[in-house]
């Protein structure tokens, strides 16, 4: 399994655009608060099944921590059977307490780190293109 979070402000970003030349665009916007949703999403594959899965969670107006990950894996295990490999990058809500307790308490749960600055190598960066 691939886990990867990202996070997703609800105003538009500044972008390039065609215009008169001289006569610059302007994109009208709400306020000066930034909205934001996080979200976790996880890329099963079934060995045996050849199956794929897609499992995500979004949380809005804050990031994603360890205990939300903690949180997240442990509703995985309830839909997956077996072993679990999770491989993942080494982000810090990938780290700490939260996370040591779930490897803990289900010992079926394998965690793999993937090589740093490597997002290629997850499926699930695809996701937030």
């Amino acid at each position: 399994m691939l886990i990867d979070e990202s996070g997703f402000f609800l105003n538009p970003t500044v972008r390039r655009s065609q215009a008169p030349q001289g006569q610059t665009p302007v994109l009208e916007s709400f306020g000066g608060h930034r909205d934001k949703v996080s979200a976790i999403a996880a890329l099963s594959v079934s060995p045996k099944a050849q199956r794929v899965g897609l499992y995500f969670a979004t949380e809005t107006d804050r990031y994603i921590t360890n205990e939300e990950v903690a949180d997240f894996l442990r509703h995985l295990l309830r839909h997956l059977r077996g072993r679990v490999v999770v491989l993942w990058d080494g982000g810090p809500n990938h780290k700490g307490e939260p996370i040591r307790a779930v490897l803990r308490r289900y010992r079926r749960l394998h965690v793999e780190r993937l090589p740093a600055y490597s997002p290629e190598l997850n499926p699930v960066e695809w996701l937030w293109s």
